[in-house]
């Protein structure tokens, strides 16, 4: 705390005006008012004074309170302090370090009943209830929706949110979309390809079985079963725990 909002802090205290604490002090009003908005700092007379007047030390009111003690302690003693004070500045640094962090997240509105499946497909519908979930990026979306399953590996995890931007088509033959095959009710996020009889869906994990066979093959959406494109994905993310640095 500096000077200037220590003597404010000790005037309001004690219950004194500004013009009251200054002719205690034998000062004009005008002189104490620049001493307390910072825009003056007082000689240490002037100091001296102001701390017999508010009676308190001159150490408590420059803030240096803790030297005359400090240098009365043994050097065992010292050392001890120094160490609790450099524990104390380094837990203060991590808190606000904390806090800025957690009021720079960024909420996001979830699907709370739907799921992008990175497999064999999930439910989906239009009826959208949604919780809020976090991230320290701002992207530009319509919803976010959770993954399941690891087809889409390495780019896309299970448990991450998928950010969707709503649109009907894929901008390019391959682009990462949320699809709804709507006859059935499953949901999936897949590389989409239009192709003249319907949707080909393909993942990115190319990992095969035991057998030689990928374990996710190519999905084939036919238009008489209505699939739709829910739309793109623009990013996705593991939500972080906001409430974990409260």
């Amino acid at each position: 705390m500096n000077i200037q909002k220590r003597l404010k802090k000790i005037r309001l205290e004690q219950g004194l005006t500004q013009k009251e604490l200054a002719n205690k002090i034998g000062k004009s009003y005008q002189i104490y008012q620049t001493w307390e908005n910072g825009s003056r700092n007082p000689k240490e007379e002037n100091l001296r004074q102001l701390a017999d007047a508010l009676n308190v030390s001159f150490e408590y009111l420059t803030d240096t309170e803790i030297l005359p003690i400090y240098q009365k302690l043994s050097d065992d003693n010292k050392q001890q302090t120094i160490n609790y004070a450099e524990d104390k500045l380094k837990s203060q640094k991590e808190q606000e370090n904390i806090i800025h962090f957690r009021n720079s997240l960024i909420p996001y509105k979830q699907a709370t009943e739907q799921a992008l499946s990175a497999g064999l497909g999930e439910g989906y519908t239009d009826n959208i209830e949604t919780s809020t979930v976090y991230w320290d990026q701002q992207v530009s979306y319509d919803i976010g929706i959770p993954i399941k399953g690891d087809s889409m590996e390495p780019e896309f995890h299970y448990g991450q949110t998928a950010l969707i931007k709503y649109q009907s088509s894929p901008d390019y033959d391959g682009q990462v979309c949320a699809v709804d095959n709507v006859s059935i009710g499953n949901a999936f996020i897949k590389c989409v390809t239009v192709e003249e009889d319907g949707l080909l869906l393909q993942s990115l994990n190319i990992e095969e079985d035991q057998n030689g066979e990928r374990k996710f093959p190519d999905i084939k959406l036919y238009w008489d079963d209505n699939p739709r494109i829910i739309g793109k994905v623009v990013a996705a993310f593991t939500p972080i725990e906001r409430d974990f640095f409260i």
